[in-house]
């Protein structure tokens, strides 16, 4: 079971965030995507990557490592439409880098609080800007569900390999993403009653 759901949340990791990057390059668009909650999720996300490498769990290592790739292709867009600054951009790789270089070293039990609070905390700058906001035509629905997907089956390897710290932050990540996804449901089907067509 625990080489299963490892090398089930490997694949999903490494898949969830593709079709978002491809909505978001295809469209040349991040409508509906925070700024704030981009940079906070590549921080998270390398926090997540120190964990792994620290603590040799080569499914964390592998899907962060995905993610921070697909994380920063979506922060291109974000930047090139003028939705993020080069110095904020320069601060959080700035950042990035110190995590690996001076972070995964520490006691394990630190790299993980660390990477729970932060990444857990990611997906609330994207929650207040969905609240926010009416247009979502830059969230991908596939990206989203599989997000889900991907969250529930951490939160599984998490209990399996009783490491408490991958299972932690899905507690509240699962929730807020079902809502993002309703209200981005919602956005499409009202969108395409207006237009007369599917999106």
């Amino acid at each position: 079971m625990e080489r299963f759901l490892g090398l089930a949340s490997v694949l999903l990791s490494i898949s969830f965030i593709w079709p978002q990057v491809w909505r978001s390059l295809r469209h040349n668009t991040t409508h509906g995507i925070s700024p704030f909650g981009l940079v906070h999720g590549l921080i998270g996300a390398t926090l997540w990557l120190s964990y792994g490498i620290h603590e040799r769990i080569a499914p964390v290592a592998i899907a962060n490592t995905s993610f921070l790739t697909a994380q920063s292709l979506i922060i291109y867009v974000a930047y090139k439409n003028g939705h993020i600054e080069r110095r904020v951009i320069s601060g959080a790789y700035l950042v990035v880098v110190a995590i690996l270089v001076f972070v995964t070293p520490l006691p394990e039990s630190l790299i993980g609080i660390t990477a729970v609070c932060i990444s857990g905390s990611a997906i609330i700058p994207q929650f207040i800007h969905v609240l926010r906001t009416d247009n979502l035509h830059g969230i991908s629905l596939t990206s989203y569900t599989l997000t889900i997907i991907t969250c529930t089956v951490w939160l599984l390897y998490g209990f399996v390999i009783s490491d408490f710290m991958i299972s932690a932050q899905n507690f509240v990540a699962i929730p807020i993403m079902l809502f993002i996804t309703h209200k981005a449901v919602s956005y499409t089907h009202l969108r395409a009653h207006e237009t007369g067509r599917n999106l």
